[in-house]
């Protein structure tokens, strides 16, 4: 799998199509429905110069997206630094168990690590066992929370 990492400001659409269906994917499992233009708008937005939003797209050897990380560089009292807030990690459903989640994983630590973040955190929903049991599996802790939000 190659990993490409896309800063603000340097998005390219070549493999945009591809990105796209698996940006849809992820949203529908978390309960929104998005089209592909408006998802486009929404990676658009997210990728726009100043920001400090990241994507990693996974590609597999025929050049296909099969896999997508989004996160934030966010800055945290708690940690005493930069800190990587993962919003998404997603896998094609058909390639999954195979180890490209764990590689994404790894990469994206190691990008946050190399790119002066102290702390990754992210959120997954309680009922999502294949999930909590990946990251726990990669060395990550779990605890119990409770999510507050407001759209404003």
């Amino acid at each position: 799998m190659h990993i490409e990492v896309v800063e603000p400001g340097e998005l390219n659409t070549e493999r945009m199509e591809g990105l796209l269906e698996l940006v849809v994917q992820q949203m529908q499992f978390i309960g929104y429905e998005y089209t592909q233009g408006e998802a486009l708008a929404i990676v658009k937005h997210a990728l726009r110069a100043g920001s400090r939003a990241i994507l990693f797209v996974g590609t597999g050897e025929d050049g296909q997206v099969i896999s997508f990380a989004f996160g934030n560089r966010c800055c945290g009292l708690e940690c005493g630094g930069d800190y990587l807030w993962l919003n998404e990690l997603y896998v094609l459903p058909q390639m999954r168990k195979g180890g490209i989640g764990s590689s994404m994983l790894t990469f994206v630590r190691e990008w946050a690590k190399e790119h002066g973040c102290v702390y990754m955190a992210l959120v997954t929903h309680p009922k999502n066992t294949n999930a909590i049991n990946f990251y726990e599996g990669m060395g990550m802790e779990t605890e119990p929370l409770v999510w507050v939000d407001r759209y404003l």
